[in-house]
């Protein structure tokens, strides 16, 4: 069998990887010469969770019925359910490989808690209910990670203690590293795949520091150089991994989404409220969130989410449990409240290049349970908030901790395959890396993926 190889940086986006930071980086040089590359277009919203998952089925949201980190219990107004690897009963594309009785090795690919069953080795990664204690299968192999390394699934990121946070990043990746080599060299496998989340979490943690035009732009003697250091670390691990690549495989880098400066964050339920639209007995006189408040549900029209895009629902009669729109007016309330959305203009009255989606318009199909809406404020630039109590609309911070980045719409591709015919640039999509892999190692493509294979255009 052919093998394939797919390594995932969290959250980088084409600017930082084939511009600023590419001078710092000699084997991502080396390897985009060799390889069909260009930003990669993620899925929307553009989220580590669904994208990787988007990813690695080559489908959609709508397809999978995941739409973020949360998702709402039908019928309970605050209930909220994390997806899991369970959650996902689509073929991924370790599924396929071993289903051909291809051996599989995959590392942290969100959500991987608990670990998936594979022919082979899985390691979770964000999700995981301890950070500290990684969950494997089979269960047996974590002893073998803890006798390599003090592997460590995530970070604390959303922190004012920079320092720590820092030191907790780069070993983070470090001990990573050492296991990925160990997997790659010690362990059998056809197709290994992993998920470097610390790239994200340097992007949240302190762009501010790197960012000269960030508004919150802060030079420190430590921090701001770490984060071009931190792009070094990633470009010398890919150095050690590619020199474990064998001549006949494919070789995958690639990035979820991507990364931009955070302008601020928007309250999408106070301003919910100010229009009338959402209904409190009592206004907070502090920030709290939405499951802290006293909400009249049954004069209630409609509540959000905050996130990287706003997450609108609409109390519907029949539906909700206080429904107060009636299911024939549903669609020209929703129509009008997209007129008065699109009336958002900026703290200074700036025009916001704001996009607004009905998720059945966004997919092909819409499975699960999703939101009636999906606004993402000036283009991704401002977060949404959902907690109310705020002084004003407009925070210059996310509203749960300290958070510098926002996500963008394209990550990157890299795909290197053996007979190295390189340095074609194209946009590409996040659902055309599945198919491209299944067309390399001859396997069906699924007629439910929706993405093309790269070499077949």
């Amino acid at each position: 069998m052919k093998k394939v190889i797919i390594i995932g940086w969290d959250g980088v986006p084409p600017k930082l990887a084939f511009n600023d930071l590419l001078p710092h980086m000699p084997n991502l040089q080396k390897l985009i010469k060799e390889s069909y590359h260009g930003p990669l277009r993620s899925c929307r919203p553009p989220v580590t969770i669904p994208a990787w998952m988007c990813m690695m089925t080559g489908q959609d949201p709508g397809q999978l019925g995941l739409y973020g980190f949360r998702h709402r219990i039908p019928g309970n107004y605050t209930g909220v359910w994390i997806p899991s690897s369970q959650s996902i009963t689509t073929p991924k594309l370790w599924d396929i490989v071993g289903s051909m009785g291809g051996k599989v090795a995959i590392v942290g690919i969100p959500p991987s808690y608990p670990p998936p069953k594979v022919n082979g080795i899985s390691v979770s990664g964000i999700l995981t209910p301890d950070i500290d204690d990684v969950q494997t299968h089979p269960k047996g192999f974590a002893e073998t990670i803890k006798q390599i390394t003090d592997y460590t699934v995530d970070i604390m990121f959303r922190t004012e203690d920079k320092k720590t946070a820092l030191d907790n990043l780069v070993k983070m990746t470090e001990m990573r590293h050492l296991a990925i080599l160990h997997i790659l060299e010690k362990e059998p496998w056809d197709f290994f795949a992993m998920v470097e989340i610390g790239s994200d979490r340097l992007h949240h943690a302190f762009w501010r520091y790197y960012d000269t035009s960030h508004h919150l732009y802060t030079y420190d003697d430590e921090l701001s150089p770490a984060f071009i250091d931190y792009y070094r670390l990633l470009d010398k691990q890919l150095g050690e991994i590619l020199r474990l690549v064998p001549d006949d495989a494919i070789f995958v880098l690639a990035s979820d989404h991507g990364a931009k400066g955070m302008k601020g964050a928007f309250c999408i339920n106070q301003w919910l409220y100010e229009k009338g639209l959402l209904k409190v007995r009592e206004f907070p006189s502090k920030p709290v969130p939405l499951t802290e408040i006293d909400v009249d549900w049954a004069n209630t029209k409609a509540w959000a989410w905050g996130g990287y895009c706003a997450t609108i629902f609409i109390n519907v009669e029949g539906y909700e449990k206080s429904g107060t729109i009636n299911a024939l007016e549903y669609e020209s309330f929703r129509n009008e409240l997209i007129d008065e959305l699109n009336t958002i203009r900026g703290p200074n009255g700036e025009v916001w290049a704001t996009r607004i989606e009905k998720p059945e318009e966004a997919y092909s199909e819409c499975n699960g349970y999703y939101p009636d809406l999906l606004v993402y404020f000036d283009d991704l630039y401002w977060r949404a908030a959902g907690s109310m109590g705020h002084s004003s609309m407009y925070l210059s911070e996310n509203d749960t901790g300290p958070d510098d980045a926002i996500h963008d719409w394209d990550g990157i591709y890299v795909i290197r395959f053996p007979d190295r015919i390189g340095g074609k640039e194209k946009a590409r999509n996040i659902l055309d890396i599945a198919p491209t892999v299944l067309e390399f190692i001859g396997a069906e493509i699924p007629k439910r993926m929706k993405g093309k294979a790269i070499r077949s255009e």
